[in-house]
C-alpha cells in the first residue's frame, strides 16, 4: 500500500478522550485524495521504533482542501491512544489514498428517506455521508439514531446539532444513552432490536425508508442489520461497516466452506511474483497470505470494504457473502481475498490489478 505525507492543519478536542484532526491536501495530491462519503484512510506511523498501521474513517464531506479524521483514545494504548496524546498541528503523517465501499450513491433529483444507526466512534463515516447528502439532496429526510454511554461521550455533537438547526426539514438526530438517565426513558439504553421497534412505532414512517446505514460495535451492527432486514428492508439497501471479521452478518446467509486441503497460490504483489502453499484449515486466502508473512492489503476482513480486492488469473475460489463485488466484477474475475476459499488445487492472483 502506498502512503503520502500530509500535514496536520488543525487539531480540535471533541470529547475528553477524542480529537478531530484536519489533514491538508497539497496541490500535487488532490487527484489522489478524492473520496466518496463513508470511505477511510490508513495511517502509518512509528511507535517506539515499531511501524504500525491503523484505519480511520473520513468525517467531512468530499472537498479538495483537507480531510478530517477523528482519533479516539481506547484501551489499547498502542495506537489511537498514542495518537490522541501526541498529535500536534504541523506534524506530518503518512496517509494512504481513500479506501472502502461503505456508503450510498447520491440521488439529488429524488425524494427519499434515509436512516442511520451509529454508536461511539461509528459516527465518523456516517457524518461524512450526512454532510454530503444534506448538501446535495434538497428533498431528503435523513434520520440519525446515535448511541453513547452518556452525553459527554458524544463525538461531533456540536456539528450534528448545527446541521439539525440549519436543516430542520431534512435532518433529524436522536441521541441514546446507555449509562445516563434522561427525562424521556425512550432515549435510555442501547440501540437494539427492541429499540428499533419503538423507533418504527414512534418516529419513522418505516414504509418510506429507502436505505439504512449502520456503523458501530460489531455486535450492534449485526443485531441491527438482522432487525432491519426482518422489518422489510432488502439486504442490498442495508449498508454497514465492520471493524472485525464475522462468519456472516445475516442469520439466513450460508457459511462457506471448502474440502480442498492444499492449494499452490501464485501471486503478484508490488511488482513481484511469488508462490505459497495454502494449507486449508477453514482459513480464507487472506488468512493464508498473512500467516505466511505476506503484507497483503486488507481492512475489514468481512467482505465489506473492498481493500483486499484483486484479480484471479487462474484457478478458482468460492466467495463468501460480500457487499463489494458486482456481477460485472465477478465476470472480470475480481475476488476478495478476505472471503475467498479454495475451489481448485492451483490458484493465480494479481494483487496489483484491482
Amino acid at each position: 500500500m502506498k502512503f503520502y505525507p500530509l500535514t496536520v492543519k488543525k487539531v480540535k478536542p471533541l470529547t475528553s478522550i477524542s480529537k478531530s484532526i484536519d489533514l491538508q491536501i497539497p496541490e500535487e495530491l488532490k487527484a489522489v485524495f478524492k473520496w466518496k462519503p463513508g470511505q477511510f484512510v490508513c495511517l502509518k506511523f512509528s511507535i517506539n521504533g515499531e511501524e504500525v498501521e491503523r484505519d480511520y474513517s473520513i468525517c467531512n464531506a468530499p472537498n479538495n482542501e483537507y480531510i478530517t479524521l477523528a482519533i479516539k483514545k481506547t484501551k489499547n494504548p498502542y495506537i489511537s491512544s498514542y495518537l490522541n496524546e501526541h498529535i500536534k498541528e504541523g506534524m506530518h503523517l503518512q496517509v494512504s489514498a481513500p479506501l472502502g465501499n461503505f456508503g450510498i450513491d447520491s440521488r439529488p433529483n429524488e425524494k427519499r428517506t434515509l436512516v442511520a444507526f451509529s454508536s461511539g466512534s461509528g459516527i465518523t463515516p456516517i457524518l461524512s455521508i450526512i454532510k454530503d447528502t444534506l448538501q446535495k439532496e434538497k428533498d431528503v429526510k435523513f434520520y440519525l439514531f446515535y448511541g453513547n454511554s452518556e452525553e459527554s461521550d458524544v463525538m461531533f455533537k456540536a456539528d450534528l446539532d448545527l446541521l439539525r438547526s440549519k436543516k430542520t426539514e431534512n435532518f433529524f438526530v436522536h441521541y441514546f444513552y446507555s449509562q445516563q438517565k434522561v427525562n424521556d426513558k425512550f432515549y435510555e439504553g442501547q440501540l437494539d432490536e427492541n429499540k428499533l421497534k419503538l423507533i418504527i412505532n414512534q418516529i419513522v414512517d418505516w414504509d418510506e425508508v429507502d436505505e439504512v446505514m449502520i456503523c458501530g460495535p460489531t455486535s450492534m451492527t449485526v443485531t441491527l442489520a438482522n432487525a432491519v432486514y426482518k422489518q422489510g428492508i432488502p439486504k442490498e439497501n442495508i449498508h454497514y461497516e465492520l471493524y472485525e471479521p464475522v462468519d456472516k452478518v445475516f442469520m439466513d446467509d450460508e457459511v462457506v466452506s471448502s474440502s480442498i486441503e492444499e492449494v499452490e497460490v501464485i501471486f503478484t504483489y508490488e511488482g513481484e511474483t511469488k508462490s505459497i502453499q495454502w494449507l486449508n484449515n477453514g482459513s480464507t486466502l487472506l488468512d493464508a497470505l498473512l500467516d505466511l508473512g505476506i503484507d497483503a492489503p486488507y481492512s475489514c476482513k468481512g467482505g465489506v470494504c473492498g481493500t483486499c480486492q484483486c484479480t484471479k488469473e487462474g484457478g478458482d475460489v468460492v466467495l463468501g457473502e460480500n457487499l463489494v463485488l458486482t456481477d460485472e466484477d465477478l465476470q472480470n474475475h475480481k475476488i476478495l481475498t478476505c472471503v475467498a476459499y479454495p475451489k481448485s488445487n492451483k490458484l493465480k492472483i494479481n494483487m496489483d490489478e484491482l
